[in-house]
């Protein structure tokens, strides 16, 4: 069955000058990393939004701001930066992921950009011997996997730790295997978070990341660690109530 995924421009499509620009995916991921970070950096630095992506096969939503309804899943770009952001409010579908990976490199290598960006989640056990692992603390180390070597050499310049080895799903998946196969750069960068909840923290981390690599891109990184320290408090809370609860007889 071949799944249908729309893109719905809200302008004038010729009119977008977005070429060697950087395309980031900000579909939820494990501990909502993508999500969390695009949607910082879309406050932080502005953007237009450009499009809505719709499908047959994504469920009814309607996402009220500001008094307006919105799609679910929409494409945000910054025409001055030249940077593109792929977000979504739900979570894709797994049997849905593929096709959406690739249509972001579809439309990434229609209009000319040079980079695509996305980020996953890794599980606290992961060991790594790169170049910078012994020096950094684990819990900042920013890992990347690449698609091609000259997007291996754009981590590198970033400072990122090359992952050795390992299992990446879902969109960042797609991703790397289609851009090595029609050779688009592409990076994901990885940073160690949990999965079940907001990780405001890690998202922070990819923030501060994708900053580096998108010239002039910026984030309020300390509005996001205040909501962290928000989030673990109520985690804390939720542990603590419910210990207390298991001594009740």
């Amino acid at each position: 069955m071949i799944l249908s995924i729309e893109i719905r421009n809200l302008r004038e499509a010729s009119k977008l000058n977005i070429k060697d620009g950087i395309v980031l995916d900000g579909f939820p991921s494990a501990g909502l990393l993508n999500a969390i970070a695009s949607e910082c950096l879309i406050r932080s630095s502005g953007t237009e939004l450009f499009a809505v992506i719709d499908s047959p096969e994504f469920p009814p939503l309607s996402i009220i701001s500001n008094s307006m309804p919105h799609f679910p899943a929409r494409l945000h770009i910054n025409e001055a930066l030249k940077v593109a952001f792929f977000i979504s409010e739900f979570n894709i579908d797994p049997h849905m992921q593929s096709a959406m990976g690739k249509k972001i490199l579809d439309w990434a290598r229609q209009n000319g950009c040079r980079l695509i960006i996305s980020a996953a989640g890794i599980l606290a056990t992961t060991q790594d011997k790169g170049d910078n692992a012994s020096v950094i603390p684990e819990e900042q180390r920013i890992f990347a996997v690449t698609s091609t070597p000259s997007a291996a050499k754009i981590a590198k310049a970033n400072n990122f730790i090359q992952l050795q080895s390992g299992t990446i799903g879902g969109i960042p998946a797609t991703l790397l295997n289609e851009g090595s196969l029609l050779g688009l750069d592409v990076i994901v960068l990885l940073v160690k978070t949990m999965p079940d909840v907001p990780d405001f923290r890690a998202s922070a981390l990819i923030s501060s990341a994708v900053t580096k690599l998108v010239p002039g891109l910026y984030c309020d990184i300390k509005s996001l660690l205040g909501e962290a320290e928000t989030v673990e408090n109520k985690i804390k809370q939720i542990r603590d109530g419910h210990k207390e609860s298991s001594y009740i007889t």
